[in-house]
Formats: structure tokens, sequence, C-alpha cells
């Protein structure tokens, strides 16, 4: 798969994990715009087993790995990282699409009646400065800790934060003389200063106002530890952790991140709920390096659908929450109730929609600044 003088790395079925994350986020955000938009949902069982939740955590922790990854074998090729060009790649490939969306919730869709969500839009002018201008700044997690969420852009928090993280990432990466202690230090940094804040916000020594509570919303947002140990998976195989990876690439150890991932929300005590991330990453991250590095993976997810989805997954993750809504509100338009037929004609079309409008986005929006990408790139991820 890799080899430290080759240009290109890949990593055989990603693509589908992105895929499989991105449509766990899809459904989710389905019965929740139901939800909002006065239909009948199935949003309090979903929450149960936090399945919106899971997707976003896999992403972050897949994001963490993959770059460390090839932050790593860069390192190994040029003997340096070069942070100018990992912060151009970054720029292009997330920027535009990010502030297409800006764009359109913020000044286009609003516009169309059929297009806004009313428990969300009689926020719309009372929190528009200030969410505009965090969004701008990428700081739309912060927005969000402030203000309900900004209709059609509500996923963009997650960006926020990986955008956050990768900030400091590189510049920490290049000067860590010991990846492992870097990696072991910052988790524990992380997880401390989030302890620390809801140990002094519960004994009154911090007040519990209103701007308190939105910064412990910001932190608790904050999932830096996901990506951590996404990179922390880098590490092992890169450095070949053998006494590691047995363990992590032992059948039973991939079955059992395989049952636990749907129970385990549903199954934890809610004192555990905040902290429920963390034992996903650990899952997700068993799943990432049995499916992508180890020698006979699951080679079913490796097959041009899988591929092709995968690809434009960031397209489907950004665009589907306007899809959606403009889907329900068209069916309602035609039929009196949601009933069964009525909620497979939603899901069809908005995953449907979704994907032919990310494929559509993905050839004729980004693909300009990925060509643009290709010129900063040291170390290309894809097929060989």
């Amino acid at each position: 798969m890799t080899d430290k003088n080759q240009d290109s790395v890949y990593l055989p079925g990603l693509n589908a994990l992105r895929f499989f994350a991105a449509f766990l986020v899809i459904v989710t955000h389905v019965e929740l715009l139901k939800l909002q938009l006065g239909f009948p949902n199935s949003w309090e069982y979903l929450e149960q087993f936090n399945l919106g939740g899971l997707g976003v955590y896999f992403f972050f922790v897949l994001s963490g790995f993959l770059i460390t990854f090839l932050l790593i074998h860069e390192r190994e090729k040029t003997e340096t990282i070069n942070i100018k060009a990992f912060y151009v790649r970054r720029l292009l490939r997330i920027w535009p699409l990010y502030y297409l969306i800006t764009l359109l919730a913020f000044f286009i869709l609003p516009n169309f009646e059929m297009m806004q969500v009313p428990w969300l839009q009689q926020f719309y002018h009372s929190n528009f400065t200030i969410n505009l201008v965090l969004f701008l700044l990428m700081l739309p997690n912060l927005a969000l800790a402030l203000n309900p969420a900004v209709a059609h852009a509500g996923q963009l928090w997650s960006i926020g934060v990986e955008e956050q993280f990768y900030l400091i990432w590189p510049v920490l990466f290049k000067r860590a003389k010991n990846l492992l202690r870097l990696l072991i230090l910052l988790i524990v940094i992380v997880l401390g200063v989030k302890v620390l804040f809801v140990f002094l916000l519960s004994k009154g020594v911090i007040p519990s106002t209103e701007n308190m509570l939105a910064i412990k919303k910001f932190i608790a947002m904050s999932k830096f530890e996901c990506m951590i140990i996404g990179a922390l998976g880098a590490y092992w195989v890169k450095s070949n952790s053998i006494k590691i990876l047995s363990i992590i690439y032992h059948p039973f150890m991939f079955f059992i991140a395989l049952i636990s991932l749907p129970l385990m929300n549903y199954l934890s005590p809610e004192k555990l709920n905040d902290a429920i991330h963390l034992p996903y990453s650990v899952m997700f991250i068993v799943i990432i390096l049995n499916v992508s590095t180890k020698k006979k993976g699951l080679i079913i997810l490796e097959n041009k659908v899988f591929n092709f989805l995968g690809k434009i997954s960031y397209g489907l993750y950004m665009y589907h929450m306007m899809i959606v809504v403009f889907v329900i509100q068209m069916v309602a338009q035609i039929h009196d109730e949601i009933g069964v037929m009525e909620n497979i004609l939603i899901y069809f079309c908005s995953v449907g929609l979704s994907i032919l409008v990310a494929w559509l986005s993905y050839q004729y929006f980004e693909k300009p600044f990925l060509k643009l990408k290709s010129k900063f790139t040291i170390v290309k991820s894809g097929k060989i």
C-alpha cells in the first residue's frame, strides 16, 4: 500500500467507510428535520443510538488518522514537513464548499418560503450578524454553542472543529521529536481542560451564566481527542507497533468494535454520555485499521460504487441538509399525510438527490480547486 519512496499513498476501503458515515448523518437529519418541520418522525428513537454522532465522530477519527499518516509519510520522504503547502491544501479542499454553503444558508435559501425551517427561522434575523461573523472566521461551532443552528448550515460546526485542530497540528507535528509522547500529552491536556472546566463549573468556581454554559458547550463540541486517537492509529501503523497492532488486528477485537457501535450509546449510563465519543473513537480506529491497513482487509468494501460515493462524501455531508428540507416540503405538498410510502419516498429522494448534487458539485465546482491543490501535494492520497 505504501512505501516511503513513493509519492502516493492508497488505503483501501476508506471510501466505503466515508459513505457509511455520511449516510448515518443523512438518516439522522431526515428525522430531525421532519421533527422541526412538524411531521411524524423517529427522531427520539434515533437519538438513543446517536447515529448522527457516530457519523461525525468517525469523520474526526478518520481525518486524524489519514492526515497524520500522510504527514508521517511526507517526513519519511522529504525529511521535513512543508507547513505552508499543508495549509494551502486544506484551504483548497475545504474552504470553497464551506463558504458556498455559508453563502447559500445566510443569503439565498432564507428567501424561499419552502426552504425555511420555522423553528430555526425565528432566530435568523436576531442572530444574523454574530452568526455570519463566526462562520466567516471558521468558528461555526462557536456560533452553534451560542445560538440555535443556522438552517441548512448546522452541519458546518464539525468542519470548524477540524480546521481549528489543523491550524496547530502540522506545526506541533513538525517540531515533535517523539510523536507518541506528543500525542499522549495532547490528549491528556485536551481531556484535562474539559474535565477541569466542568468540575469548576459544577463547584460554582466558574459561575453558571449563559456565556459560561455556551463556553462549556463549545469546549465539549471541540472533539480534538477524536482526531488525536486517529493520529495514534497512524503512528502505530507507520511505526509498525507489533504489540498494539496484533491486538487491533485480532478478529475478535474487530468483531467487538462492530457490534459495540449500535449499542454503546444506548446501553451506557447517562453520566458517561458526554464522554461516549472516546470509546467510539477507539472502536473506529480499530475498524479503520482493519479495513485499510490489514493485509487481508474487507475486500468487499473496495469497489467502484463505494469509491465513487466516498469520493463525493464531503459534498454529501455539506449539501444534504438543504436537500432534505426541499424533499420533505415537496412530499408534504403532494401528500396530505406522511405515511410509510411517503417516508420511503423522502429517504429515496433525499439520498438520491444528495448524491446527484454532490457529484455535480465535485465535477463542476470542487475539481478546479482540487487540480490547483495537486500543485501543493507532496504525498498524494488515492489510487496509485
